[in-house]
């Protein structure tokens, strides 16, 4: 039995990790949904959020790491300057997001919660990036306009974010518990 269960559980990892890449390369085909200079509206999170939700937290970020793998292996993620940049930008967000079940507690609102917090703790760690590693031109890194700078371009696409999959991912995990494929 406990084979069993080990599969299943590998199964929906991989499952959520392949609609995370599916929906990231269907979300890179949309224009409107990317900023000029970096960051998108993340329709992919979606699957880490389902994923943290249905699996626990631990397996949540299991699939964020994959799907981080996946889309790296692929070409994903073309703007590395450093280990640090390149975690602040693209790595701890996935993590923190795969860890919303933790954040969300019990309730009635645990979803919106989960999500709200993950989404925070991803932004701030995008305007850590963008304060110390892409500041606007004829400012330094870590100056008060390259922190204006940073809240400001990184918020549209994060709040953006947020919204959808605080719409999106309610619905769909309470279609997957009338399914019975969520407990």
């Amino acid at each position: 039995m406990k084979t069993r269960n080990q599969t299943r559980l590998l199964a929906y990892m991989a499952l959520y990790a392949a609609l995370y890449v599916v929906l990231k390369y269907v979300g890179e085909l949309i224009p409107f949904l990317k900023m000029p200079q970096g960051g998108s509206i993340e329709i992919e999170l979606i699957a880490v959020f389902i994923a943290s939700w249905h699996l626990g937290w631990k397996y949540g970020i299991g699939v964020a790491l994959l799907s981080w793998l996946i889309t790296f292996v692929l070409g994903s993620g073309r703007w590395y300057l450093n280990p640090m940049q390149y975690s602040l930008d693209y790595f701890i967000p996935l993590i923190v997001v795969g860890m919303a079940e933790l954040f969300a507690g019990k309730g009635r609102y645990r979803f919106y919660i989960g999500v709200a917090v993950s989404m925070i703790l991803k932004y701030a760690s995008t305007v850590l990036s963008g304060v110390y590693y892409w500041p606007p031109e004829g400012s330094v890194a870590g100056s008060g306009p390259a922190w204006v700078y940073s809240l400001s371009y990184n918020l549209g696409y994060n709040l953006a974010t947020c919204i959808v999959c605080a719409i999106v991912v309610p619905l769909l995990i309470s279609r997957l518990e009338k399914a019975g494929v969520l407990k």
